[in-house]
């Protein structure tokens, strides 16, 4: 097993009478591409926003990079790379104008890590004078990313970054992600689809804010079922068992 960058132990997440996130214990290894796997309300923006230190947990315990999460949250601010799942930046602000400002709250420049994101940038640097706001998907997306990387982080935190754009912009975004290997970034990524999750190293797969399964895409698909069914069956296998606990009470 690789060294850890992120771990989480034990987390637990209630709003009000809802639990989000229920003992969640997982560790992604440095430099790895981990997916969090699941449907809507499952849980996976409630732990991104517990590990870029947005909330507390109730209970347990979170380490990125060995800090923790609550007591160590403005150095953890400091290296990781954050991507929500809505398209977060600055619309009446130019491409380049969003770009240089996240630098800017790093006390940097683009062009002091423009090696890492030169990929991906170079990619919708022709329209660098156009506003945020009337980029297509696909270059919104390749925008956030960028200006999640323009510090250089340890850690990259993707909330289904490719909700909403189309099939050749998801193919791209993940080229991109396999592309950033060479940098030893640690990435966390979440998503509803299945044929992402084969990309990861390994992935998690989660629902109602339970974790059902770690493991490599092709481990946890390994009896000739593809990744979708095998998720749909232990989703039921799990409903069954919360249905049998019921009865006995």
């Amino acid at each position: 097993m690789m060294e850890p960058s992120i771990i989480l132990n034990g987390i637990t997440k209630r709003y009000g009478d809802v639990t989000a996130l229920n003992d969640v214990s997982l560790e992604v290894g440095k430099g790895e591409l981990f997916g969090l796997i699941g449907p809507d309300g499952a849980g996976k923006t409630t732990l991104f926003r517990l590990l870029t230190t947005l909330m507390l947990p109730d209970e347990g315990k979170a380490v990125v990079e060995g800090l923790d999460c609550v007591d160590d949250y403005l150095e953890i601010r400091k290296i990781v790379g954050y991507m929500p799942g809505r398209f977060s930046l600055y619309q009446d602000l130019s491409v380049e104008e969003n770009l240089e400002f996240f630098a800017s709250l790093f006390g940097g420049k683009p062009e002091d890590n423009y090696e890492m994101i030169a990929p991906i940038y170079s990619q919708i640097e022709p329209f660098r004078k156009r506003r945020a706001g009337r980029l297509s998907g696909g270059m919104k997306q390749k925008l956030a990313l960028s200006c999640a990387l323009v510090h250089r982080p340890k850690v990259l935190l993707l909330d289904e970054p490719t909700t909403g754009v189309d099939a050749v912009s998801r193919s791209e975004f993940w080229d991109m992600l396999a592309g950033l290997r060479k940098y030893g970034i640690s990435i966390l990524v979440s998503t509803p689809y299945m044929d992402e999750a084969g990309r990861c190293d390994r992935i998690a797969l989660i629902n109602e804010g339970k974790i059902l399964k770690i493991d490599t895409p092709a481990n946890i698909a390994d009896d000739g079922t593809t990744l979708e069914e095998t998720f749909i069956r232990l989703i039921k296998h799990e409903k069954g068992k919360h249905n049998i606990r019921k009865e006995s009470h």
